[in-house]
């Protein structure tokens, strides 16, 4: 729209400059007229067409900047995903790493604060890790932590989180769990994880023991984390490849006592 302004501005310019030359000529010379006539066409084309020429140039350098700017939006979404992944995740498994893991069990235990949900707290780890270590080296003991992680990935929800703590330790976030419902999925798991095959001579047999805790409305993310490991704790004591629960004691009671 502004473009076709610009032309008839310059066509009526050129036109009205055209008749009053033609008005101004001492006597009526066809030839004359025709030369005022062809150098007025020419006079008002030029500007046409070189007006055209720059904005078809400045199209083109629009439409560069824009791609450029696509593309370094797009390499700058791809910098800050890689960064979040750096930030929340285990370099060795891909699981989460402890820090985000804290601050999703903190998401976990506002939304039972507020409401009927209800989560339970799982820490696992590998029994065999330190004797595979010594016996085959860390890179064995890696592969069968790389192992472990997928094995327990597989078998939780998309709602679950697990989390890689120390070497061989993992924490879960089990999602609108009760201990019993925890209790079934650890087993489960730990039957997956029996299947682990540490060589050809099969000489280390793998098992994980795990301990868990339910959010009882009054612990705080770091009493859930104690707490599961206290219970993981008493698995180990009394012979590892087993799941033991934490026996919770609410504030009244243990007052009493």
């Amino acid at each position: 729209m502004q473009k076709s302004r610009i032309y008839g501005v310059m066509t009526a310019s050129t036109l009205l400059v055209g008749g009053a030359m033609i008005f101004l000529l001492p006597e009526l010379d066809v030839g004359l007229i025709a030369i005022i006539a062809v150098g007025l066409l020419l006079a008002m084309v030029a500007p046409v067409v070189l007006i055209g020429i720059a904005i078809n140039k400045l199209k083109g350098d629009v439409e560069e900047k824009a791609i450029e700017l696509r593309r370094q939006g797009e390499e700058l979404s791809s910098l800050k995903s890689k960064f979040s992944a750096v930030t929340t995740l285990d370099e060795l498994t891909g699981c989460s790493n402890q820090r985000h893991f804290m601050e999703l069990l903190a998401q976990h235990r506002a939304m039972s604060e507020r409401g009927t949900y209800e989560f339970t707290l799982a820490v696992t780890q590998v029994d065999q890790f330190t004797e595979i270590i010594e016996k085959q080296g860390l890179g064995r003991g890696n592969e069968v932590l790389q192992l472990f992680s997928r094995i327990v990935k597989a078998a939780l929800r998309e709602v679950d989180v697990i989390a890689r703590f120390e070497a061989d330790k993992f924490g879960m976030v089990l999602s609108g769990c009760s201990e019993q419902d925890a209790l079934q999925i650890i087993n489960r798991i730990s039957q997956l994880i029996s299947q682990i095959q540490v060589n050809d001579q099969d000489d280390v047999k793998i098992t994980s023991s795990g301990g868990i805790t339910s959010f009882h409305g009054t612990e705080t993310v770091e009493d859930l984390i104690e707490h599961a490991e206290q219970a993981l704790q008493f698995a180990i004591e009394q012979g590892r490849d087993r799941v033991a629960g934490y026996n919770y004691i609410s504030p009244e009671e243990a007052a009493e006592t």
